[in-house]
């Protein structure tokens, strides 16, 4: 493990000892200071306690994870995952079912509900709330026909902590600390029930960035988090505003897209480029490949995989791969994500611990089959190891439907063709392995929340492609709908490089229909405080 040398802003957020709300910029080591307060918790809690350590993708969770526990270090009873993953197994699997009877363990668990099961609701919910859900009797409705909503779930935690007893005195007697990653995507019912859990006695962290709000299309409501900061009364505050990743040209650059009167930096370089490039986004590929060559000849960087080329629309990175000659990682949603079912989460997991990018059958065992007798772990092992070597697919399935079966599954119809589909495309079979090095990384900008590259291409630099614009009245209307979340998407998309980031803009832009023409530059491109600010 690498030494840590904290930042006096860093440092002081770590020896905090009671509840803190953490505002922290791009590059901060907001990551590092929850790992360092978790580590600094866990050695003081007896063995049958632990921490809740809430991230906002499964990705960020297994990270956080690996983190807590470098060199051997022991993290009791903590929890480690997504804010819904926790709902489930540690609030509504166990006690719902003494509220509303029945077996939640027996419901089907979906992401999404189809036409059919919203006629349950007696309205269309984004991310329903805490009273929604307690004036709207369709929720329950649902459940006794067998199906958990996955969006329903913070409000469902919160009804049952309010109305269970056993689940305060389950929550207060297992945890002694809450830790909240990404606050800023929080819904209504998240906020809520966050601080029902410190209520109960747990110290709590919030942390987040108000500029990386992106998800409000989803119901996040990045004013929570601002509410934490002015609640003196019961968090302490503290801000991380030093971007220790990226190179100070573009913070500058970044800042400058969100504030025009940031303070700029002083420094000599500049790491940021406009460029525009004749044709379409597969010439733009084209045009750009052998760069990539350079730069790895020359030792810029030492991988493929050090780059990222990001996209507002999943329909550019399809485009742009068709140009590209090296070769490619395209992150899009498979077909398991498409049905949006438990059941597909299972299986998109047993996919990739065939495949490599999960590592161990314990990191299977501990999400899904948590549930099961001590005395069945080592068969089950057993059926994982048997996944793992398994050459054909189809009895890759059969062997995975039986596993599927002993956590309560029974019609696997739809998720066995997916994975047929998956299977079939070299495309879609590389998002279950490991990353290769040689691999550069395709993403939407969405995607890319979280992560970081020495190198970043940010495509759809064109008007009409980014922001998001409507037609007016008349043609020339200036119309952008979801302005402000577009721009901390761009935000978020600059900071996402540590050494370059290069904005690219066709000549040559895509419509509706499929028909090219001539582009004209980006809303962003014509921001008067970035003069100056790029080569």
């Amino acid at each position: 493990m690498t030494t840590f040398n904290p930042t006096f802003q860093q440092q002081a957020a770590i020896d905090c000892e009671g509840s803190i709300v953490i505002t922290a910029c791009p590059g901060s080591g907001k990551t590092t200071v929850m790992k360092e307060k978790i580590r600094g918790v866990t050695p003081n809690l007896p063995s049958h306690k632990g921490v809740i350590a809430i991230t906002f993708t499964k990705k960020a969770s297994g990270e956080l994870k690996k983190r807590c526990k470098e060199n051997a270090h022991d993290t009791k009873l903590s929890f480690f995952g997504t804010i819904d993953s926790f709902c489930l197994k540690e609030i509504i699997l166990p006690f719902l079912g003494r509220i509303w009877d029945g077996k939640p363990s027996n419901c089907n668990i979906v992401k999404k509900l189809d036409s059919h099961q919203q006629l349950y609701l007696s309205e269309k919910y984004n991310s329903p709330t805490y009273d929604e859900l307690r004036s709207d009797a369709g929720f329950k409705a649902l459940y006794d026909a067998g199906i958990l909503w996955m969006s329903s779930f913070a409000a469902l935690s919160l009804f049952i902590l309010s109305n269970s007893v056993s689940a305060r005195r389950y929550i207060r007697a297992r945890y002694s600390h809450v830790f909240i990653d990404e606050y800023q995507d929080s819904s209504q019912a998240q906020h809520e029930l966050f601080i029902k859990i410190k209520e109960l006695g747990l110290i709590a962290t919030a942390v987040g960035d108000i500029d990386q709000s992106i998800y409000q299309f989803r119901g996040s409501q990045p004013e929570f988090l601002l509410a934490l900061t002015k609640d003196k009364a019961n968090f302490q505050h503290f801000e991380l505003d030093l971007n220790h990743r990226c190179h100070p040209s573009i913070v500058n650059y970044a800042s400058r897209v969100l504030d025009a009167a940031y303070k700029l930096i002083v420094h000599d370089d500049i790491y940021v480029f406009r460029r525009l490039i004749r044709g379409n986004l597969k010439n733009a590929a084209e045009h750009i490949s052998p760069w990539i060559d350079d730069w790895i000849e020359k030792n810029t960087i030492t991988y493929a995989s050090d780059i990222a080329i990001l996209a507002k629309k999943e329909i550019s990175l399809r485009e742009f791969s068709k140009g590209l000659t090296h070769n490619y990682r395209l992150y899009i949603d498979t077909p398991l994500n498409d049905i949006g079912t438990e059941c597909a989460d299972v299986f998109s997991d047993l996919l990739s611990y065939k495949f490599g990018a999960v590592a161990t059958a314990q990191d299977v065992i501990e999400k899904y089959f948590f549930q099961l007798p001590e005395r069945n772990m080592p068969d089950l092992r057993k059926q994982l190891k048997a996944i793992r070597s398994e050459t054909t697919l189809e009895d890759f399935i059969d062997k995975s439907n039986g596993l599927l079966e002993l956590i309560g599954f029974d019609d696997f119809e739809k998720e066995n063709n997916a994975v047929r589909l998956i299977w079939s495309q070299d495309t879609l079979i590389k998002l279950f392995k490991p990353i290769a090095l040689d691999e550069v990384q395709l993403m939407t900008l969405h995607k890319s929340k979280g992560l970081e590259f020495k190198i970043v291409f940010h495509l759809d630099m064109e008007e009409w492609s980014f922001p998001h614009r409507i037609p007016g009245d008349n043609w020339d209307d200036v119309n952008y709908p979801s302005l402000a979340e577009d721009t901390n998407l761009h935000y978020v998309g600059i900071t996402r490089a540590e050494l370059c980031c290069i904005l690219i803009r066709t000549s040559l832009r895509r419509n509706a229909q499929g028909n090219y023409g001539n582009s004209r530059p980006s809303y962003f491109l014509g921001l008067p405080q970035l003069e100056g600010l790029y080569q």
